[in-house]
């Protein structure tokens, strides 16, 4: 056993701009600074984001130990328990645990021979010493806190092919009902972590292990095809996620168990990851929703999508603390799952964040309490009043900023009951703010022109700098009037209040192209009075996926595309085809005097380079009576700009 031991960062950081960033915050980050000093104790309160008086920490530090622990099939799959101690020594008492079913190493040796276990997964060995910053905090509270690697992954046995396993569920479910029945335990377990480490969660939850009461997913693909190929559009950046994620299987400075002194296991499941992991088939050889991996032979993206977990998990009781950013590649995921768990008590809180989730320590504090607050009141029976709470905490972002977003409470309800569906129409030019190929209008009116079409030749250079992050505070948002000049683009009059646009967005663009297929990549935009152009929201399509079906799960009113292999269509030469897509959720003010664009380019090297044709092709956006193109926004009624 090893005393005081620290919990610090992974070694390697994924593609900033995926949606499964190994940088995904962990829930704990930063507690100990919202959480009551000893003078305070006395002082009780508890509420968004506060925390004081019900904590206390009664133990002075913790011990770590590892062991493997077998699940149904006899997989020996890795643990780590950090548990409080008193003087030394370990607590007495049953005690709750918090489990982090771990994608992105459990543990790590450090050069000088010291392991540590991982639970943030983020940074090139972290200078924080974790442990005593936040997690310590958790175990001196009365915690137990428990790292695995999942099977075929660090120092567990067993192998990985896809980016998702059914076997996560049913691996989380042993080792779940394992650690409720040691005698250190209470039997209540609850789950933290992000991006892999929350969708596994999910999929625990959905096999419903009677002992787990409550998770806290952040950042969680739901269906994992959206995540690679949106819109039917490969995002390239997931070839180097695989990559990074087998040197992860078979890094030799995976953290042994304790009794493996000579890492003789270790060894053994690197070489069975080594020879068997291999992820090139999710990362690039199924473009369609259909396709089969040619590892497995099994159709993975439609056997393996949340929805078929998310019934089993309204049914559980387990209660869920959803976390997303309204600027990640990832909110639709978590907001799915949230649509999708139709019962069972459930939280949502939405940031002004980015890919990751909350990344700065004060971002990180705010979820952290809110964590504890969940946790001390479904693993410890502390009556804070978190659930008497409106269910969602939406911040509202202005300017792309992570400055100056108030949050609000919110019901149950999403997407918001309250939203007003407003179609803003194509119109022919003359915005006289931009600098783009048409300069065309946006309005309420609908097209009454027999004729009308932007024609524009197709650049595969268009690159959407600084990509869709929010600035740090401080910062001035990334002007994207450069790349709207690249492109089409339909700019509103200036607005004569604030208005709140807060849900998913929907297009429908009417279009021809001299090639069979293409990318269309449509972005929505905040104009200043200075004409600066800063991102609010996105969506793409791939113009031979615009078959559109019903969905296997709830969409939220969404048009899906089947993404199917026979409904692939090329493009018609010189007639209009529909192209009907959703738009990634915002939420954003539009302050007075400020404009909406939209920009549409037939490429975006943000995302990844688009297949290309020779010559590059002429593509046209209709705007008339028979073909009017359109973006419907979801606007909130009233000035609701201000703090809650």
């Amino acid at each position: 056993m090893t005393h005081n031991a620290s919990v610090r960062g992974g070694r390697r950081t994924m593609h900033r701009r995926t949606a499964l960033k190994a940088g995904a915050c962990g829930a704990f980050a930063a507690i100990a600074g919202g959480l009551a000093s000893e003078a305070e104790a006395e002082q009780k309160a508890s509420n968004f984001g506060v925390y004081k008086g019900y904590a206390k920490e009664t133990y002075d530090g913790w011990v770590r130990r590892s062991v493997y622990v077998p699940v149904r099939d006899g997989t020996k799959i890795a643990v780590d328990i950090y548990r409080p101690t008193k003087g030394g020594m370990p607590h007495t008492e049953r005690l709750p645990v918090a489990f982090q079913f771990k994608r992105y190493q459990r543990a790590i040796v450090q050069p000088n021979g010291a392991v540590v276990t991982v639970l943030t997964g983020k940074g090139e060995y972290e200078t924080m010493n974790y442990i005593q910053k936040s997690v310590g905090h958790l175990l001196k509270c009365g915690y137990v806190i428990v790292s695995a690697d999942r099977r075929g992954t660090g120092a567990s046995f067993g192998v990985q092919t896809d980016l998702s396993n059914p076997k996560d569920s049913l691996d989380g479910y042993d080792i779940v009902e394992w650690l409720a029945k040691q005698p250190w335990s209470t039997g209540k377990i609850g789950m933290f972590g992000g991006s892999y480490e929350g969708e596994i969660q999910l999929r625990v939850a959905g096999s419903a292990p009677p002992h787990l009461r409550c998770i806290t997913p952040e950042v969680s693909p739901f269906d994992w095809y959206w995540t690679v190929s949106p819109g039917g559009i490969a995002r390239t950046s997931q070839a180097n996620f695989a990559t990074m994620t087998h040197a992860i299987d078979v890094d030799p400075n995976n953290g042994p168990v304790d009794a493996d002194k000579d890492r003789a296991l270790l060894k053994a499941a690197l070489a069975e990851h080594a020879a068997h992991n291999d992820y090139s088939a999710p990362a690039g050889k199924m473009p369609y929703w259909d396709s089969k991996n040619p590892v497995t032979g099994e159709q993975s993206w439609m056997k393996r999508h949340g929805g078929h977990y998310a019934p089993t998990l309204a049914k559980s009781g387990i209660a869920a603390y959803h976390m997303t950013g309204w600027f990640s590649n990832v909110s639709i995921h978590q907001l799915t799952w949230y649509a999708n768990q139709k019962a069972g008590p459930k939280k949502l809180l939405i940031g002004p964040w980015a890919t990751g989730g909350a990344r700065t320590a004060e971002e990180r504090a705010l979820w952290g309490v809110e964590t504890h607050r969940f946790f001390d009141y479904w693993l410890k029976g502390v009556q804070n009043g978190i659930m008497a709470e409106p269910a969602i905490h939406s911040s509202i972002p202005s300017d792309h900023t992570r400055n100056g977003a108030p949050w609000r409470g919110m019901s149950a309800a999403w997407p918001r009951p309250d939203e007003k569906r407003i179609e803003f129409f194509f119109g022919a030019g003359g915005s006289g703010t931009a600098r783009s190929v048409n300069d065309g209008v946006l309005n309420h009116d609908r097209p009454t022109a027999a004729e009308g079409k932007d024609d524009l030749q197709v650049r595969y250079d268009c690159w959407y700098k600084g990509g869709c992050e929010p600035a740090e505070a401080g910062k001035a948002p990334v002007n994207h009037a450069d790349f709207d000049a690249q492109g089409l683009t339909y700019t509103t009059k200036p607005m004569p209040h604030d208005v709140e646009i807060t849900g998913h967005g929907q297009a429908r663009l009417w279009v021809t192209s001299t090639a069979d297929d293409g990318d269309f990549f449509l972005k929505v935009q905040d104009v200043d009075p200075a004409g600066a152009s800063t991102y609010i929201a996105n969506g793409a399509i791939r113009a031979s996926h615009r078959k559109l079906g019903k969905a296997p799960y709830d969409v939220m009113g969404l048009p899906w595309q089947t993404n199917l292999e026979a409904d692939a269509a090329p493009i018609p030469k010189g007639e209009p085809i529909e192209l009907q897509f959703g738009i990634f959720p915002t939420s954003y003010n539009l302050k007075t005097g400020h404009r909406l664009r939209v920009t549409i380019t037939g490429s975006d090297l943000d995302t990844g380079p688009s297949p290309q044709a020779s010559p590059a092709p002429v593509i046209a956006v209709y705007r008339s009576a028979t073909h009017p193109s359109s973006v419907t926004l979801p606007i909130i009624p009233g000035k609701r700009a201000q703090k809650a």
